[in-house]
């Protein structure tokens, strides 16, 4: 499946302690196959538990940031971190909760944008900004940012692009490949 693939071989998943394997299993009844990333997550078992308690806690059970944003949001930080595998399976993300495959295309060019609404291109202007890392988050873009979020939304926000910006780079670095989700 990976193999010769990355940069260093996926952890044998017979090895691993009971409740990895049991999402191991999960995942592949879920997608056909584990998710790459947690093939790597498992070879130090308590960053494999901590992933999925916080992919859990910042996707799935995220309240303040639309699904569909998060899933731009999570695709915008993986193309900027160069993580093929989350551009693909947050594009399936976003098309499966009826995001469109135009708009998904047009992420790279969203400021210019008609399919993107001012709410969602200061979002992406702040995910931007908080991923490139040189950069800092002015007062004035903030200040934007506030016309259409609160406060818990925004910390909200925030967390997602800090996770999401540690697992692309994880996955960049040990160079995962796309699952290939996303059928456009």
């Amino acid at each position: 499946m990976l193999d010769g693939k990355t940069r260093i071989p996926p952890v044998d998943v017979e090895t691993l302690p009971d409740d990895l394997q049991e999402t191991i299993e999960e995942q592949r009844k879920q997608f056909g196959a584990p998710l790459y990333p947690y093939l790597f997550y498992a070879r130090h078992p308590a960053y494999f538990r901590a992933a999925k308690s916080m992919w859990a806690a910042l996707q799935e059970d995220a309240t303040r940031v639309p699904a569909g944003l998060r899933a731009l949001i999570n695709r915008r930080v993986a193309w900027w971190n160069g993580d093929q595998y989350c551009q693909d399976a947050h594009a399936a993300k976003g098309s499966r909760l009826g995001v469109s495959g135009e708009k998904i295309e047009a992420l790279g060019n969203y400021a210019l944008s008609p399919l993107f609404s001012d709410a969602e291109k200061v979002a992406l202007e702040y995910t931007d900004t908080i991923t490139e890392t040189h950069r800092d988050v002015d007062d004035e873009l903030f200040a934007r940012l506030r016309q259409h979020y609160d406060d818990d939304a925004i910390a909200e926000m925030t967390m997602i692009i800090a996770w999401q910006n540690a697992g692309t780079r994880l996955n960049r670095a040990f160079r995962i490949p796309s699952q290939e989700f996303w059928k456009h």
